[in-house]
């Protein structure tokens, strides 16, 4: 899993399929690159910008970007767990953040970000995950987001 340590209960998978296999996203618009690791309330996916990418000027790119990387990591999360328990991925929708500490103001073209993304409650159709991002394992942002499900969520991804 790319260096990645699994959590308890973590998917067991050395390659997870393609993000648009089980995401609603879809190029260009699908900013995240790959999911490494997916456990019962959490996920961590990452993205590297390369020029030419959505959103990129002059060599990088908003560290306000941070907050839609943290909403598809969201989406990864569920998605993927409707895709294991057999069902289809469902659209969802960021509804905001409540806090969000960004270490820089932006991310260079080549830097590798991963995304951290951790469910701390859901009262469907309602989410909230505590995310953060990392570059060369220094954490550059975290915050916690709120989102909205299309549809019922994926069976076993309801925090305790």
């Amino acid at each position: 899993m790319t260096g990645e340590k699994p959590g308890r209960d973590a998917t067991s998978v050395d390659v997870f399929p393609p993000l648009v296999a089980f995401m609603p996203h879809r190029p260009p618009m699908l900013l995240l690159d790959e999911m490494l690791v997916h456990t019962g309330d959490a996920c961590v996916c990452t993205k590297t910008f390369r020029p030419g990418d959505p959103l990129v000027e002059n060599g990088g790119v908003s560290s306000l970007v941070t907050i839609e990387l943290f909403a598809q990591a969201a989406a990864a999360h569920f998605g993927y767990a409707g895709l294991i328990a057999g069902g289809e991925s469902v659209s969802g929708a960021l509804l905001g953040t409540r806090k969000i500490d960004l270490a820089r103001d932006r991310y260079d073209v080549g830097q590798r970000i991963v995304i951290r993304a951790k469910q701390v409650f859901v009262i469907p159709p309602a989410a909230q995950f505590e995310c953060t991002a990392e570059i060369d394992g220094a954490t550059v942002a975290e915050g916690t987001i709120n989102v909205a499900m299309g549809g019922p969520p994926p069976a076993g991804v309801l925090a305790p």
